[in-house]
């Protein structure tokens, strides 16, 4: 289905419903945001109700295991009154301006999928539900006050009549969209904040559920890749002769750094990608080294000529001649993203027409893509959104789309689905950027920061995403030199410091980056929070105290602070030979804490336990709130203890879970959530559990060892 522009007029609903056959068809209004029009605040997604009844919600965010569309359906539902278990959540099939977040972009990430929709979902269901009760008001001669929506029905109650949504939709959709409609009240509101089933699982029980991995279309080839070990490097030169007598094999096809071998099936394809004659260009990073990166971003911390990016009152006290000073140095490593789904796309694409049934979350990351490399304009473009297998922002881009549609060309337009190997992803593919930081704090007589200068250095990610870094610090109230995906976490940090001065040493590498779950906030936590506790233990403070006596009037902060110090009993001694440590981080609009509980033995590290506060504003699903805040501790701790990318002659040295270890299920820790509501906005979950954990783990084996860990990830540094 081709999503249709519609403004909120009479006309244009009335024209809505003809091509849709009969369907009361309301659009979502974004507000408008910086630098748009007024009428670009008007969304193509929307609910559209037919005449039997069904609802159907169209809206452009991806389900990729976060629950995003049962909590979106949960609002709908609750604010139109309809039946909450037989509303369809889909997704458009062709990127649109009017589908796009305030990134500019059709995107899937940020935890936008209930916060930058919750508003939006409301007033259009509260315009449907009242076009419907107006329609029963005159079919029944009533009052339209006097009836109520529930269950998908328009109610009556002082005579006990009904009416079934399907049968108003023909009257509604002739009445005029009410331009301010009227909420439901709180007291009214039954669904949200209530622990429901979600939408997909009954399809994911009972394998139905389809990922990229299931899609099979008729006469489907398969396509393996084989990519160029240096990120740089291109392709020099191929020997298709040297597997087309291969069994199985129908093309070699040529693709940006590799080749994609199509044959009848991907183990025959993949074998020939193996043995395939292919020969890349030499490149000056060939023998590039995580030593040597490493080096650079030393020598980025020491640069002399790097500008301020952000400013709190006065530079000059940060850099104080008397009284005490704490200082410290930390670093993070390159990481993967390892989906559990790996990386695949299926293709069918001509001149004329291409298709893609992909698990994505960058719809207009693949658009562009398809749009620059084979000039695929955007209305000959249909994207197919299956659920997603993970995400965690590696599927934000557009590559194996290219691949799969150009291998899909060279057949002839038969569909191609092209799948990387866990080794592809791994040692091909894109990895959140190195960092390197360095924190220098001035402390008055009482022990409290009166100043503080962060210098990070490394890559500016954002520029991967189209970023203009003096633009983003101009529409953000830096400085300079601001891009949000290396400095979040540290520019709009909540902590009360009275003179603060943030520089970003950039660092350009030639590797692939991309977006990793919760992004500069992974890193930039652990090493404010990390720095936070040094300046704790310095000054012979608890923790928990010096925190909150930064947070002077972050009702927020102190809040999760104040939980999370009740769950973990934080006031009472640890037990022998555990420590206890704590980290809060404020990210996508919510605020995080965490007492992490680990031991250290002759084994190595035990993490026991973790506490967790959270305060999102209003928890439309608990208990996914609840999952999202477990998923995110164990994907952290996965990633504070083990995992990290290094680089030798150019390339990855790691490949596969064998030497890019996750979390196992018996090293997983009890996981303790608390929700913290205090009126706050609405914010994301499925993001900010991630940045408190390394951090409340480092000062946890601080407390139990006495040792300083300032680099991840842990267990190099830690001998069992």
């Amino acid at each position: 289905m081709k999503p249709q522009h519609f403004t909120l007029t009479r006309r244009s609903f009335l024209a809505g419903a003809i091509a849709a056959g009969a369907a009361l068809v309301i659009p979502l209004r974004l507000p408008a945001w910086a630098g748009q029009s007024e009428t670009a605040g008007f969304s193509q997604a929307f609910i559209r109700i037919d005449t039997s009844g069904q609802v159907t919600f169209l809206l452009p965010t991806c389900e990729m295991g976060q629950g995003t569309h049962t909590g979106q359906a949960q609002v709908l539902a609750e604010e139109l009154g309809a039946d909450w278990p037989s509303i369809i959540v889909d997704m458009p099939k062709q990127p649109a301006p009017d589908y796009r977040l305030p990134s500019g972009q059709m995107l899937s990430v940020g935890s936008y999928g209930i916060r930058a929709w919750y508003d939006p979902l409301r007033r259009a269901a509260a315009q449907a539900r009242e076009m419907l009760t107006q329609a029963a008001g005159m079919r029944l001669g009533v009052e339209p006050a006097t009836l109520q929506a529930e269950n998908g029905f328009i109610l009556h109650a002082a005579s006990e009549r009904s009416l079934p949504f399907g049968e108003l939709v023909e009257d509604a959709i002739t009445l005029p969209v009410p331009e301010e409609p009227t909420l439901r009240p709180d007291d009214q509101r039954t669904l949200t904040g209530r622990v429901v089933p979600r939408l997909d699982t009954p399809a994911k029980v009972t394998g139905k559920a389809v990922y990229a991995m299931d899609v099979e279309r008729e006469g489907t080839l398969y396509g393996a890749a084989r990519l160029a070990p240096v990120f740089s490097a291109e392709v020099e030169a191929i020997d298709e002769s040297s597997v087309s007598a291969m069994p199985g094999v129908v093309a070699v096809v040529r693709v940006p750094r590799g080749a994609v071998v199509v044959a009848d099936s991907w183990w025959q394809a993949k074998q020939a990608a193996d043995a395939l004659d292919i020969a890349f260009t030499q490149t000056s990073a060939d023998d590039l080294s995580t030593d040597a990166i490493d080096t650079m971003l030393r020598e980025g911390l020491d640069r002399a000529d790097v500008p301020v990016s952000t400013l709190r009152g006065d530079a000059e006290a940060t850099l104080p001649t008397g009284g005490q000073v704490v200082e410290a140095e930390y670093s993070v490593p390159l990481l993967a993203h390892v989906c559990m789904e790996p990386i695949n796309c299926t293709a069918e694409s001509t001149e004329e027409r291409t298709a893609l049934w992909i698990g994505t979350q960058g719809h207009d990351m693949v658009r562009r893509t398809l749009e620059n490399a084979l000039q695929v304009p955007a209305e000959r473009l249909f994207i197919n959104t299956t659920y997603l297998g993970g995400g965690f922002g590696r599927k934000t881009h557009g590559e194996i789309a290219l691949q799969a549609a150009l291998a899909s060309r060279a057949v002839g337009g038969r569909p191609v689905k092209v799948l990387w190997a866990r080794e592809d992803d791994v040692q091909q593919g894109r990895y959140r950027q190195t960092m390197m930081c360095r924190v220098r704090a001035a402390l008055d007589d009482t022990g409290n920061i009166i100043g503080m200068r962060i210098r990070v250095a490394g890559p500016q990610m954002g520029r991967e995403y189209g970023m203009d870094p003096e633009q983003m610090a101009q529409a953000t109230g830096n400085l300079a030199n601001f891009d949000p995906f290396s400095l979040g976490g540290l520019s709009d940090m909540s902590y009360v410091i009275p003179n603060l001065v943030i520089e970003h040493a950039v660092v350009d590498l030639p590797v692939p980056l991309c977006a990793w779950r919760s992004i500069a906030y992974s890193f930039n936590g652990f090493f404010l929070e990390s720095f936070m506790d040094e300046c704790a233990a310095a000054t012979g403070r608890d923790p928990l105290e010096f925190r909150r006596s930064h947070c002077t009037e972050q009702a927020r902060m102190l809040a999760v602070l104040d939980r999370v110090a009740e769950m973990s009993r934080w006031s009472e001694l640890a037990s022998e030979g555990m420590g206890r440590g704590l980290a809060v981080v404020e990210s996508y609009g919510s605020c995080v804490a965490q007492v992490v509980e680990a031991r250290v033995d002759d084994a190595g590290i035990h993490v026991e336990r973790v506490h967790a506060a959270i305060d999102c504003g209003r928890a439309i699903n608990p208990g996914q709130v609840e999952a999202q805040m477990q998923g995110s501790v164990i994907d952290a701790l996965g990633a504070a203890l083990r995992q990290k990318v290094t680089l030798r002659d150019g390339h990855a040295e790691q490949s596969n879970f064998h030497d890019y270890p996750l979390l196992r299920i018996g090293e997983a820790p009890s996981v303790a959530v608390s929700l913290v509501e205090i009126g706050s906005p609405l914010g994301g979950v499925g993001e900010p559990g991630v940045p408190p954990l390394a951090p409340a783990l480092a000062n946890a084996l601080f407390a139990a060892t006495q040792q300083r860990i300032r680099h991840l990830p842990l267990t190099d540094h830690v001998q069992g």
